[in-house]
């Protein structure tokens, strides 16, 4: 028996489980706030130069001569930088261009550093001290981290504030999809990572950004949308297969209560046995008080090749998700047209995975979106290396096939990387994976920084990572309608009955047709 069994009983997709759609994987709606806010912050003016006598841009600015142009590093003269009023930024704010331009890749690259942390830490605390306290507590240091960088005195400041903004969403995006997955049946497993709250806060990140393009003030308001999720906290329990888990089992049934009540279903009657046997069995497969780390994703073997391959998988993920997300400004065309483009086109992809992934399993799903990215990106590289002029006109809708792509293969892999991993490990594998995914990330400002003006080398990139990705999809095993296991007692022999592990080698078991007791079979 399974918690599984208790949470169909109960309703697997009912009032109780939308409310906390809304409460927990709902604020991934302000989750690329932080995330994506150098996208903008990181973009200098439209026109800018050195000037010796400071002024305001005229509107005459883009025929003046200079614009853009550093000072020659041999000149004694000293001047003021002047930039055009369309937007302010933290470029423009402490005069990041010429050679302090690469401050700005170094910024974001510090924050993906914090995410890296965060979800490190967060998938160690969420399985430690729990879901619930692990997630509003992240949410609470969110905005008062968002609220001091705001009024940044120095670009210092801001990086190391940049630093703990990024820590706080890498453990809210760690410990908020788990959570949530343990309170819903199998089925509907997929749309945990299919929902497009993400893209439709990207998207609503770059319309701010078009009404209020201030530096400043987007942080403050970053931070003050936090604060009604914080309401949740009076509402939302702590995860019921992680209190099993720890044998908090009063707690746990009292959670299965609460779903039952608000979903208008009764409770099992053998509630407490199952919650007892999750208990024991946890009990039984561990040392006594024995807290787990991040080496038990690595043990056995059969769990530890699952893990290399997703954490492989989500470092290229990221790195080429991002790397466009923070390249958009190298894109033809609008900057907030191109940010808002970017953020809808994982929409319709997200849908298609919550469909395919029911149907064709989410192996082959992420296979397809894989080989559709790479596709995309080794035809930019064509587009351009044949005809620049025609690539300037057709790279944007390349690069959002590409960014389509990955997308929808990531949340197919947010999937496969939950259901991987029992439930007293589950935070941490996720955990694991962001961040892998966060090293990827570090790396992303850079990627596109590459080549200049030139985007062949960036998709060049793109494009072998995403082949990577679409051969290790494929030895990834099924996960489509398997149970969730809840301890590791299961996952520390082989699936199969019918074998035993003997050092490295499986021996298989027959059963005795006299006595039905099992004989090596020779």
């Amino acid at each position: 028996m399974h918690t599984d069994d208790i949470i169909e009983d109960v309703g697997s997709m009912s009032r109780f489980q939308l409310l906390l759609l809304f409460l927990i994987i709902g604020s991934k709606v302000i989750h690329p706030w932080g995330m994506l806010m150098m996208s903008f912050t990181g973009v200098p003016p439209d026109f800018w130069w050195c000037d010796k006598n400071a002024s305001v841009a005229p509107n005459g600015a883009m025929n003046y001569t200079h614009i853009q142009q550093c000072p020659s590093l041999d000149s004694n003269t000293t001047c003021t930088f002047v930039y055009s009023q369309e937007k302010d930024t933290v470029i423009n704010e402490w005069n990041l261009v010429c050679e302090q331009s690469d401050v700005k890749p170094f910024i974001t690259a510090v924050q993906m550093g914090g995410v890296v942390l965060g979800a490190a830490l967060g998938g160690q605390s969420g399985d430690a001290i729990g879901r619930k306290k692990t997630y509003y507590l992240s949410l609470l240091l969110n905005v008062f981290f968002n609220l001091a960088a705001a009024f940044s005195v120095s670009w210092q400041m801001f990086t190391v504030l940049r630093f703990f903004i990024g820590a706080m969403v890498g453990s809210l995006l760690v410990v908020s999809f788990s959570y949530y997955m343990e309170f819903i049946g199998k089925y509907w497993r997929p749309m945990t990572g299919t929902m497009p709250f993400w893209p439709v806060g990207s998207a609503l990140f770059a319309m701010t950004c078009w009404l209020c393009p201030n530096w400043s003030y987007l942080h403050i308001i970053t931070a003050m949308i936090h604060v009604p999720f914080l309401f949740g906290w009076f509402v939302v329990p702590e995860s019921m297969r992680w209190l099993a888990a720890h044998g908090h089992l009063e707690e746990a049934e009292k959670v299965v209560d609460q779903m039952a009540r608000y979903n208008g279903t009764k409770k099992p009657v053998n509630t407490a046995a199952i919650l007892k046997q999750v208990a024991e069995e946890e009990l039984r497969g561990r040392e006594s008080n024995r807290k787990y780390t991040y080496l038990d994703l690595y043990r056995p073997w059969s769990l530890c090749w699952k893990s290399f391959i997703i954490q492989i998988v989500w470092l290229n993920v990221s790195s080429v998700y991002y790397g466009i997300s923070f390249g958009v400004g190298r894109l033809t065309g609008n900057l907030y047209l191109n940010m808002f483009l970017v953020a809808i086109i994982d929409i319709p992809g997200k849908l298609v995975v919550f469909f395919l992934s029911n149907k064709i399993g989410r192996r082959w799903t992420a296979f397809i979106f894989f080989a559709l990215a790479s596709c995309a990106a080794f035809a930019v590289v064509f587009v351009t290396s044949v005809d620049a002029a025609v690539g300037e006109s057709v790279t944007t809708v390349l690069a959002l096939v590409c960014r389509l792509g990955v997308a929808a293969a990531w949340a197919c892999h947010l999937v496969f990387a939950s259901e991987t991993y029992p439930t007293v490990i589950r935070n941490l594998g996720y955990g694991a994976a962001n961040t892998a995914a966060r090293v990827g990330s570090i790396v992303s400002p850079y990627i596109f920084t590459m080549g200049g003006d030139d985007l062949m080398p960036p998709f060049l990139i793109v494009g072998i990572s995403m082949f990577l990705c679409t051969l290790l999809s494929l030895v990834m095993k099924e996960t489509m309608g398997v149970p969730l296991e809840d301890t590791t007692a299961n996952t520390s022999k082989k699936p199969c009955n019918s074998d035993v592990m003997v050092g490295y080698k499986s021996i298989p078991l027959k059963k005795d047709e006299d006595n039905g007791l099992l004989d090596e079979e020779v």
